[in-house]
């Protein structure tokens, strides 16, 4: 019992410290598309030019959007039961589809990916949702990663590990420890340059949890790799 109390107030902190950040990150995009409208409204000097600005305010609110949209399927999933979704789904079909995708993404910086997964693996998920994952991990390593990169997806046989690893940059010993956690970024200076809502990997942790898999970030001597401990 005294576990089970621990281990929910343990959840009602995560949850309270996942709104207030969600709060502090709604509040950016809010006050600058009411300003923008704002400005507009009055006619404020250059902002009676509705055709430049009105495409920003579109931007804005479409940033909000798809935030919310995040937050809503996090909800969703927090109280998920998963046990009768589960199917036996091959690995190497899923990551393919899923750098498929991810192709163009990959493409706008040269980047290249290598795929070296035995056809004979399966994996108990929820496809859905694992498919999500898969996409946020890749595409987390195609956004950081510089132009000209390499990504490379494998499995160990022996270990039962998929590691998805891109190479070229290095993340600070202390950022490791805070990579799920909510709109964190690691380098602060890059902001959301390099795009996304900021809850890739906390969604990755979400449903990773569900399936009740390990998982952790870690600098290679390559770059950084995302271990993934398969069931």
């Amino acid at each position: 019992l005294t576990k089970d109390v621990k281990k929910f107030k343990m959840l009602e902190e995560q949850r309270r410290n996942f709104f207030a950040a969600v709060s502090h990150e709604l509040k950016t995009p809010l006050t600058i598309l009411k300003g923008q409208l704002e400005n507009m409204i009055l006619g404020f000097g250059d902002y009676q030019n509705h055709d430049k600005y009105l495409p920003q305010a579109l931007k804005s609110a479409e940033d909000i959007e798809y935030l919310i949209k995040e937050i809503l399927s996090i909800t969703k999933m927090e109280t998920m039961n998963i046990g009768n979704s589960l199917e036996p789904l091959p690995l190497s079909d899923m990551v393919r589809k899923t750098v498929t995708e991810l192709q163009p993404l990959a493409a706008e910086k040269a980047i290249a990916i290598f795929q070296n997964i035995p056809e004979d693996i399966n994996v108990s998920v929820n496809r859905n949702l694992f498919r999500k994952a898969l996409s946020n991990i890749i595409g987390n390593a195609i956004r950081h990663s510089k132009d000209g990169a390499k990504i490379y997806a494998d499995f160990d046989r022996d270990m039962h590990i998929l590691a998805v690893e891109n190479t070229g940059v290095f993340l600070d010993e202390d950022n490791l420890e805070n990579m799920f956690t909510p709109f964190y970024r690691a380098d602060k200076s890059r902001s959301k340059v390099t795009g996304g809502s900021g809850l890739g990997l906390y969604i990755v942790k979400t449903i990773l949890d569900l399936h009740q898999m390990g998982y952790q970030i870690t600098n290679t001597d390559k770059g950084v790799a995302f271990y993934l401990k398969l069931n």
